[in-house]
């Protein structure tokens, strides 16, 4: 079976081959589909199909298969994009549901001598992260900018297992896949597209917890998939601005965390404005989809085609 490309030197929009536009994105309570068209600086959808899941039938795992009937999935997914016009997405990017597919900032002490050493460092440094044989997983690794000395990297992995459920089920449907991403990566695209010399951060908020993924410039520098009962996401959000605040801003540099991108309710995204606005005592802007150049109606349900959205602005570079 032909494998799945996960996000990897893709990532570099600016070198990136043509990407298609239009993405599917999972989780485990909707699917989303959506297939973009830009005017004058802005997206909107062309095509759109959001669809409630039955509980139970997408359970995020990293080690074991997500789908417990995939012939129920292969009827949802048919059904999602009809409603988006489309009969059989052609090609199409996919961001798998948050922990099935994950993604860490990584960092070596120093630089390896040859490019195998670096490469064999880098696999090792995965199977630390993310508990399992390299062999096992299907991985990638970017480089990023580096930081106080020390290099920076962007890896990305997929157990073989999980992946493989997701690729017989788009062989059956006859749907050609050219990108898989996490779900945070795609929802963080947002942010990174604006290319502001300011940071950013995205908190999408899901039935385990939230992930958080902070942006400088075009790159992640730190991506955290955090699991915690609700009334404790914002305390651990807080946390995670004090470790940014003391371990990832250059030495002198002024905070520059200022513009909050929250995956949540209005009452949610006002609260994690807060936080921020606390924890690292600075103002901040709660952004809306039209503050990063998303025309939709106001009662569009954005939280749930976040993901897919973002990765089918990739094809615009």
């Amino acid at each position: 079976m032909k494998q799945l490309p996960i996000l990897s030197g893709l990532w570099n929009y600016l070198t990136a081959p043509d990407l298609p536009r239009t993405a599917l994105a999972i989780s485990e309570t909707h699917l989303s589909i959506v297939s973009l068209r830009r005017s004058k600086g802005e997206f909107e959808p062309r095509n759109l199909g959001v669809l409630r899941l039955p509980e139970g039938l997408v359970r995020s795992s990293f080690t074991d298969t997500n789908i417990s009937d995939e012939s129920s999935l292969m009827e949802h997914l048919t059904r999602t994009a009809a409603q988006a016009g489309l009969s059989r997405p052609r090609n199409l990017s996919v961001a798998l549901p948050s922990g099935s597919a994950r993604s860490q900032v990584i960092s070596l002490d120093t630089m390896p001598n040859s490019r195998s050493e670096v490469a064999e460092l880098i696999e090792w440094k995965i199977e630390r992260s993310f508990g399992q044989k390299f062999s096992d997983l299907r991985a990638s690794y970017t480089r990023l900018s580096d930081f106080n000395g020390r290099p920076h990297w962007l890896v990305t992995a997929v157990h073989s297992r999980v992946l493989g459920q997701y690729e017989r089920i788009f062989k059956e449907l006859s749907w050609s896949v050219g990108m898989i991403a996490p779900q945070n990566l795609g929802e963080a695209q947002w942010l990174m597209r604006q290319k502001l010399e300011d940071d950013q951060v995205i908190v999408s908020l899901n039935e385990r917890g939230f992930d958080t993924v902070i942006v400088r410039g075009t790159e992640p520098i730190l991506v955290r998939e955090v699991e915690c009962p609700p009334e404790e996401r914002e305390d651990e959000f807080y946390r995670l601005l004090i470790f940014y605040r003391d371990r990832l801003l250059p030495e002198n540099a002024p905070i520059t965390l200022n513009r909050v991108l929250t995956l949540g309710t209005p009452a949610d995204q006002r609260r994690f404005r807060e936080v921020l606005v606390s924890a690292l005592e600075n103002h901040a802007v709660a952004l809306d989809p039209q503050q990063i150049g998303l025309k939709i109606e106001p009662n569009a349900p954005f939280n749930h085609f976040a993901a897919s959205s973002g990765l089918a602005t990739m094809a615009w570079g």
